[in-house]
This record gives C-alpha cells, sequence and structure tokens, in this order.
C-alpha cells in the first residue's frame, strides 16, 4: 500500500464525480485515454474491478461504490481543510473611518500593511456620519473619535492616538497674532470651522468658557478645502494640528500658540473579533503613532 499512487484514486474519484471518462476528461484537463489507464491501473493495484462500463454505459461495481463513498469522505475533509487554510491566509478587511480622518489616520502603515500582507485585501469605506445600525454588517474595523465609538457597545476597543488641536491661520493673517498670549486676543476673529458635530461642542464650550466670540465665515469637513482656505488668509482655523502638519514644518501656514490648555481628541479602533489578521493591522497602525506622535 505504501507504494500506491495517490493520484489513481484521485483520477477514480473525479471520473465518478463528474459521473464518466468524458466529462472527466474535460474539467481535469486530461486526456480520456490516460484516465482509462489510471483506473486500469488502479483496479490492477487492488486486484478488484471497480468500473463496469462499455462504450455507452458507467457503472461502479461494488467494491467501486465503497470506495468512492471512502473517498467522498476524505476528499471532503481536504478540502474543508483547504477552505480554512485559505480563510486563515486570504482575507478582506472592511475599514470605516471618517473623510477627514483618511487623510492622515494611515498614512505609511497602510503601505507597510499592503507590502507586509499582500494577500489581504483592504477595502477602506468612508463616511461622514457614522451609522452604528450599520456598523455591524459593514466594517471589520471601524475608526472614530472617542466620543462616536463609545456609541458602539464592544468590548473590542483600542485607544490609537491623541490628537493635539491648534490654531492656524495664513502667512499674511498670522502677522496680527504674533504676540498673542491668551485665547481671549483671538476673539472676534474670522473663523474657518472644521469640526464634526460633538467635537464642534467642545469647542464652543470652551470659547464660552474664556469669553470669546468668532465670526463663523464656513462649516466645511474637509481638510483639502479648509486649508485653501487658511493659506488664503481668509481666517483662522481650530483643527487637529495633523491635518495641518506638512503645511506647518514648510511654513506656509503659521501655528497660532495660546497660553490655555486646548482640549484634545482621542481617535479609537473598534473591532467585532480579535481575529489573526485584525490583530496584523492594528499592529502595525499603532506603530505608525507609537513612533510618530
Amino acid at each position: 500500500m505504501n507504494n500506491f499512487n495517490l493520484n489513481l484514486f484521485k483520477y477514480f474519484y473525479y471520473v465518478v464525480y463528474y459521473n464518466g471518462f468524458t466529462n472527466a476528461s474535460k474539467n481535469l484537463n486530461i486526456a480520456q485515454s490516460s484516465l482509462s489507464y489510471n483506473i486500469k491501473q488502479l483496479e490492477l493495484q487492488l486486484d478488484k474491478t471497480l468500473i463496469i462500463r462499455d462504450n455507452k454505459n458507467f457503472e461502479l461495481t461494488e467494491d467501486g461504490n465503497n470506495l468512492y463513498e471512502n473517498l467522498k469522505s476524505a476528499f471532503s475533509i481536504l478540502n474543508q481543510n483547504l477552505e480554512q487554510f485559505d480563510n486563515q491566509n486570504t482575507m478582506e478587511l472592511t475599514i470605516g473611518t471618517r473623510h477627514y480622518l483618511s487623510d492622515f489616520i494611515f498614512k505609511d502603515s497602510i503601505v507597510e500593511f499592503i507590502n507586509t500582507y499582500p494577500n489581504i485585501h483592504i477595502n477602506i469605506k468612508l463616511y461622514s456620519k457614522l451609522d452604528v445600525k450599520k456598523y455591524e454588517d459593514e466594517y471589520d474595523i471601524l475608526i472614530d473619535y472617542e466620543d462616536y465609538t463609545n456609541l458602539i457597545n464592544t468590548n473590542n476597543k483600542d485607544l490609537l492616538c491623541t490628537l493635539n488641536n491648534t490654531f492656524v491661520s495664513g502667512k499674511e493673517l498670522s502677522k496680527n497674532y504674533e504676540s498673542v498670549k491668551s485665547i481671549k486676543e483671538l476673539g472676534n476673529t474670522r473663523l474657518i470651522s472644521m469640526c464634526p458635530n460633538k467635537r464642534n461642542g467642545k469647542f464652543q464650550k470652551m470659547c464660552f468658557e474664556n469669553g470669546i466670540l468668532f465670526e463663523n465665515i464656513i462649516s466645511v469637513n474637509d481638510s483639502i478645502i479648509s486649508k485653501k482656505l487658511v493659506k488664503n488668509n481668509l481666517g483662522l482655523c481650530f483643527v487637529n494640528r495633523e491635518y495641518f502638519k506638512e503645511e506647518i514644518a514648510n511654513g506656509e501656514v503659521k501655528e497660532i500658540k495660546v497660553k490655555e490648555q486646548l482640549f484634545n481628541d482621542k481617535v479609537y479602533i473598534v473591532y467585532k473579533n480579535s481575529n489573526n489578521n485584525i490583530n496584523k493591522f492594528i499592529k502595525i497602525l499603532k506603530k505608525q503613532y507609537e513612533e510618530e506622535l
């Protein structure tokens, strides 16, 4: 038995599975004569007749039927194991995040993940408003501000990063604020508002507590538009510093620092279950922020 060619059993199984030599030959892309020869070799090695055949008829003997039933069970187990292996090694991750978070949330980590795990397909869905009811059906991972992730009932929630807020302005407008000592000195200034609703409430509370009032000229949830407006000196913008990190570094935009402690935003990762592929993604994403923030 140790000298048996296992391919012979495979050919026999598929000849029966496809109900004849002709169909098996087409599906396996093997010459019909070759299949017939291999079945004959199997019968010789087993010393049993497995298939009774003539030009038109195809019938299994009792031995042939018993062998097929055993092979069917074996192939079923094999296919299940192969399917589990494929599921572990090939998977799609669907990630949901806000439009304005996506501008910087992944940075180089998404490139590293794809290069490291090319067999895992990443599907990023962007939204402007989180629909909690859709979360279970649409996302494997969700990345959002703390206030919004608190709406999701799950124990699988990790802090990704804390984003520092700041005031920014264009180079010309910033000349008016070169010696700012307090947030109150920014009052009565035109404001480009780039805030999700709940975060906007925190900002308004901060302004109220400091007794200042801004003239809100536009509300926009798109960092590209807000950068255009700021660079053209149309007003101040209170933002996560990360949105304007490059512009601040290269001098296109001026950061206006005040003595008061401004509130920060916490961004969390929420996921349905802790499987191997999700853990791989979260590990690489967290590494990015451990190094940069």
